[in-house]
C-alpha cells in the first residue's frame, strides 16, 4: 500500500505563513475529492476497429436513462429545425414564400424566360403569385404585358405589368382561380390601338 505524502513533504517548510495557509486549503480539497475515476475500458484501448460502438456505448453509460430519451428527442428536432430552415430559406425571398413553381419560356423568336412562383392560398381563396421574368422588350408608353391561365381555349387573367428591358422584374400577382394539374400560363403582348389580346409571348 502506497503511503500519501505528507503536505510539509510536498512544499516544504519554508513558505510564507499566507502562501502555506493558501496551499494548506488546496491540498485539503483535493483529498476530499479523492482519486480520479478511471477510464471507460472502450476508452483504454487505443484501437480503432470497433471503438465507434465502444465508444457510443460509453457517452450513453454517462447519461441516467431518463435523459437519454431527452437527449434523442433533442436532437432530432434540431435536426427537424435545420431542415425546416433551410427549406423555407431556399425557398423565401422578399418576403414570399413559394410553394412550387413553374418555368416559362419565349414564343415567336423572344427571348425571354420566366418562372411563376405559387404561394400558400389564403383563407378567402386567393393564390399569391410572383413572376420573375427576364428579357421582356420595354415598350413604348401605353404598352403592357398580361398574364392569363389557361384551360384548353378558355382564358382567365391573372394581371397586368410593364416589362424591364434584358434584366429580370418580380411582379407579385393574386388571382381567385381554382389551380389544377392541366392548367396553362401564358403572357401577351399589349400594345395601344390594337386588338386584344395580343401576340403570346411567353408560354409554359
Amino acid at each position: 500500500m502506497t503511503r500519501e505524502p505528507e503536505f510539509n513533504e510536498l512544499v516544504g517548510e519554508d513558505l510564507p505563513a499566507d502562501e502555506e495557509a493558501r496551499l494548506r486549503r488546496a491540498h485539503e480539497l483535493l483529498l476530499a475529492a479523492g482519486p480520479v475515476p478511471e477510464l471507460p475500458p472502450g476508452l483504454e484501448e487505443p484501437s480503432i476497429v470497433g471503438s465507434r460502438d465502444r465508444l457510443e456505448e460509453n457517452v450513453f453509460q454517462l447519461l441516467p436513462n431518463r435523459r437519454v430519451g431527452a437527449a434523442l428527442a433533442l436532437a432530432a428536432a434540431i435536426a427537424l429545425i435545420a431542415f425546416v430552415g433551410g427549406y423555407i430559406a431556399g425557398f423565401r425571398h422578399n418576403g414570399f414564400a413559394a410553394q412550387y413553381s413553374v418555368p416559362m419560356h419565349g414564343t415567336c423568336g423572344v427571348a425571354a424566360w420566366a418562372v411563376i412562383k405559387s404561394g400558400t392560398r389564403d383563407s378567402n381563396g386567393n393564390w399569391p403569385l410572383r413572376l420573375d421574368v427576364t428579357g421582356l422588350p420595354k415598350l413604348k408608353p401605353g404598352g403592357y404585358y398580361e398574364m392569363f391561365l389557361t384551360r384548353g381555349k378558355n382564358r382567365s387573367t391573372c394581371g397586368t405589368f410593364a416589362g424591364g428591358g434584358p434584366g429580370t422584374i418580380k411582379v407579385r400577382l393574386t388571382v381567385p382561380y381554382e389551380l389544377k394539374n392541366g392548367s396553362g400560363w401564358i403572357v401577351t403582348k399589349e400594345l395601344p390601338g390594337r386588338a386584344r389580346p395580343g401576340p403570346t409571348v411567353l408560354t409554359t
